[in-house]
């Protein structure tokens, strides 16, 4: 009985101090330059998206991967960085560009929609889509990324 109670204390104890599962990364070229971002396509690690980050790498971010027919809208609450943001097609076409959108601590906080539904919002460091010269219709290169099924939630 004593052994099957510290076998259930160190199973119990084990949960807390379990390292969290990070999100999977893609490798995408946006105008020329690789990034590898960490990519989210369940709802809740949309939701969560890069709340509390304190820094990015210059060549990180997130993509975040939408169901069919979703018109995404972001917003910064509990952000503490600025990003751009970078809308894009089911195709890997950028239909809209949000740069150095700055966090929200308090409410109401913006929001940045979307100009008609699509698939994917990629979020970057801020400064790379002047330091890029993005601009809406340029072709994201994420073969990895067009190839998986779209979520269905």
């Amino acid at each position: 009985m004593k052994n099957l109670l510290i076998v259930v204390l160190l199973v119990v104890n084990s949960l807390w101090i379990s390292p969290v599962v990070a999100n999977p990364e893609v490798s995408v070229v946006i105008a020329g330059k690789r990034f590898q971002l960490e990519y989210v396509a369940d709802l809740q690690s949309r939701r969560q998206g890069l709340m509390g980050r304190e820094s990015l790498p210059d060549d990180g971010g997130m993509l975040f991967d939408f169901p069919q027919g979703t018109q995404p809208q972001i917003w910064m609450r509990n952000m503490q960085i600025s990003l751009d943001l970078l809308y894009v097609d089911n195709q890997g076409h950028v239909v809209d560009i949000f740069a150095a959108v700055p966090p929200c601590s308090a409410m109401p906080c913006p929001i940045y929609p979307a100009s008609r539904p699509l698939r994917f919002v990629v979020e970057l460091p801020a400064g790379s889509v002047a330091e890029l010269g993005l601009e809406s219709g340029m072709q994201l290169i994420m073969p990895e990324v067009l190839q998986r099924p779209v979520p269905l939630y």
